[in-house]
């Protein structure tokens, strides 16, 4: 079964101004951009383009000429495709500027964007998901934590303000896991001005606001025709938080929600996306658990849990993943020493917070079950 990697070859040939950016190109370069393209580009809009071939060569270069892991998560397959696409004719016309990272650890904040200057006129900005830094990680928890105000927030809505005041022309607006929903959070809370120069607003698998209000709202009626929400069959990722319906399910190579969060795991048919009429079952259960958990626990329970994330990352001293692969027993001896040092309080808030999550589950397991599955937009009307 063929997959994005495929779609590149069989299809990068083909100029842009031959076949127009389309959802499959949304796949490859969100996927592509988990690669460090930072490195070879610079971060100001006043710096002068560079070839996205030069750029990916460079970075290549930077890397040993090897094809290696991004991260623990993120398998050497990015870099293959990075380098694949770099040699086809479609993705050589393009030219990339303005490739920034913004990363902090108090707050948590782990923001990469980057601007795709298109042959056609127009401008594909790009949003980073969640990468291997812990931090990236204790940032997703914040979008709850902190109800919708993480850095990265305003952030992605400067940046876009940035490259339209820049460019001319339509923009379209992509993102993967977080960076779906950096991407969402950019175009909602964006002026007007800026909302009507988008052509397209791509959402992978990223999931949703801490409040549904963003979905109920003027803006998002608006933005609908030119939202494109894509989602695995098994989503888990997808699935997070307050969450639109109207989404469209792909499927995975995979089985499970969280290996098919991959989108070099997201079959195609040719030079489509292999889409179906529904999620999975257990889609579902994650879908009702995961909204009532966002909804319901109380805000002591929430902080809770930020507070113990906090305490291990802290104590395992490590910046990402791999470093924890490398130095394991160091990183659990000081994420343990981390946990234990929380207060007696918390630790009862987090027992507690594992409860009701259980019992959630079971919940959503049993309405699904019986038939009895209610989608975001109805349990947000009750």
């Amino acid at each position: 079964m063929s997959n994005v990697r495929d779609y590149v070859k069989n299809y990068g040939n083909v100029s842009f101004t031959e076949k127009p950016f389309c959802d499959e190109d949304n796949v490859a370069l969100c996927m592509s951009f988990y690669m460090p393209l930072d490195k070879a580009v610079s971060p100001s809009f006043d710096e002068a383009p560079v070839p996205f071939e030069k750029a990916c060569k460079d970075l290549f270069a930077l890397r040993g000429n090897k094809h290696k892991p991004v991260g623990m998560v993120l398998v050497k397959g990015i870099s293959k495709l990075l380098m694949e696409m770099a040699e086809q004719k479609r993705y050589q016309e393009i030219q990339v500027v303005a490739c920034t990272e913004t990363f902090e650890t108090k707050p948590a904040v782990q923001f990469n964007a980057a601007t795709y200057l298109l042959p056609t006129g127009e401008i594909v900005v790009l949003f980073r998901g969640t990468d291997d830094t812990l931090t990236g990680w204790k940032e997703d928890y914040d979008i709850l934590a902190s109800r919708d105000n993480v850095p990265s927030g305003p952030l992605s809505v400067a940046y876009l303000g940035e490259v339209a005041k820049r460019y001319d022309g339509d923009i379209i607006v992509c993102g993967h896991s977080k960076g779906g929903y950096v991407a969402q959070y950019a175009v909602f809370n964006s002026p007007k001005d800026v909302r009507d120069r988008v052509k397209y607003l791509y959402n992978n698998d990223g999931p949703g606001f801490a409040t549904y209000d963003y979905y109920t709202g003027g803006v998002y009626e608006e933005i609908k025709p030119r939202y494109k929400h894509f989602v695995p069959e098994n989503s888990m990722i997808g699935m997070m938080l307050m969450h639109d319906d109207d989404y469209t399910p792909v499927k995975s190579t995979r089985i499970t929600g969280a290996m098919q969060h991959d989108m070099l795991t997201w079959k195609f048919n040719g030079d489509k996306l292999m889409t179906c009429a529904d999620t999975k079952k257990m889609s579902k259960v994650l879908d009702m658990t995961l909204y009532e958990m966002a909804s319901t626990l109380p805000e002591e329970k929430i902080q809770a849990v930020e507070k113990m994330l906090a305490a291990v990352i802290d104590g395992t001293g490590q910046r990402g993943l791999l470093d924890v692969k490398s130095h394991v027993g160091a990183s659990l001896k000081g994420g343990k020493q981390g946990f234990k040092s929380l207060d007696e309080e918390t630790k009862q808030l987090l027992k507690a917070t594992v409860k009701d999550a259980k019992g959630m589950y079971k919940r959503a397991k049993k309405a699904v079950k019986e038939g009895n599955f209610k989608t975001a937009a109805q349990r947000a009307a009750e």
